[in-house]
């Protein structure tokens, strides 16, 4: 399987003007597929979408089209559209190419619930001048929506938003536990699917009822402490017991994920249609650095000290 898939790729995009020194091959072993390291996890796990993925081609030391063999992806419609969205969590390269023999179809990467047909970008390369096809792509950017490499991050920041908010106007619950009590339960969801909650005695269904009633938070919350240096996201004393049932709703919603793992193919912005095993480590720290900057009711110094205190833990992750 790996020859195969090696030589296809690689034969495929010549045509199309591809370095080879540029491709990042998932099936040959090399330093440079580190950034790619959960998806070679995923795929390694026996994630039967991310199967399909081949490599990546790069321009100038970062993700440029991510390349999927046409004959693992068959006429399934339903899987391009599943890793169109899970690559899009990564923030980083704008497109997905389908690769075959004298064919490179691209699609832009997006959270998006497009058609496929919706998705395809048309390159603008005029017939017989294909081998340009690559190049352009990198300098003209066709085909891409505004804003695109920020999608994912301004995602996380207004459900980020939307759930402190709710804990402060609705749980009654005052701004800097509101914001702590948020940031813990999104950061071991981070963990959770990301299977690094295996100290705390559970696997990655469990994980979401780790904050769905005041015991399974107050051990939860306990556990981040020890594990990670210190009470680095503080609350005040007692707060478990004094939370309304509504909050325990709010915190325990940013914990659930799609059912197996499996993300819809319809789109909303809600915390199950994440999959943290592929967001960035940055964006959770970014996000949360931005909503503290522009709405924590705490002094300016506080602000960063907290932010530097959750990058320096998520970064040890």
């Amino acid at each position: 399987m790996t020859g195969s898939v090696t030589i296809d790729l690689v034969a495929a995009l010549r045509q199309f003007g591809a370095d080879e020194a540029a491709l990042r091959l998932l099936d040959v072993d090399e330093p440079g597929l580190l950034p790619y390291a959960t998806l070679l996890t995923a795929r390694d796990s026996g994630d039967e979408d991310l199967q399909a993925l081949g490599g990546i081609y790069e321009w100038q030391g970062t993700p440029l089209v991510f390349l999927v063999a046409a004959d693992r992806l068959g006429e399934d419609e339903a899987k391009l559209q599943r890793i169109r969205r899970v690559l899009a969590m990564r923030g980083d390269a704008p497109y997905l190419g389908v690769v075959g023999p004298g064919r490179l179809d691209i699609y832009h990467i997006s959270l998006d619930d497009r058609r496929t047909v919706e998705a395809r970008v048309d390159v603008g390369v005029a017939a017989g001048q294909e081998v340009a096809t690559l190049a352009h792509l990198a300098n003209a950017r066709p085909g891409l929506p505004t804003g695109h490499r920020q999608w994912i991050s301004q995602v996380v920041l207004k459900l980020l938003g939307d759930s402190i908010d709710t804990l402060k106007t609705t749980c009654g619950v005052d701004d800097d536990d509101a914001i702590s009590l948020v940031g813990r339960a999104l950061f071991t969801r981070f963990l959770g699917d990301r299977h690094l909650l295996g100290s705390l005695g559970v696997d990655i269904l469990a994980t979401a009822c780790l904050f769905d009633d005041a015991a399974s938070a107050a051990k939860t919350s306990q556990w981040l402490d020890v594990t990670f240096n210190g009470d680095f996201l503080p609350t005040s004393s007692g707060i478990w017991e004094r939370l309304p049932l509504d909050a325990f709703k709010v915190l325990g919603d940013i914990l659930r994920r799609a059912p197996g793992g499996q993300l819809r193919l319809g789109w909303e912005e809600r915390w199950d249609n994440l999959d943290f095993a592929h967001i960035p480590v940055g964006v959770l720290s970014q996000a949360y650095e931005h909503y503290l900057h522009r709405h924590a009711p705490v002094p300016r110094d506080n602000q960063d000290e907290r932010a530097a205190s959750i990058k320096m833990r998520i970064a040890t992750c």
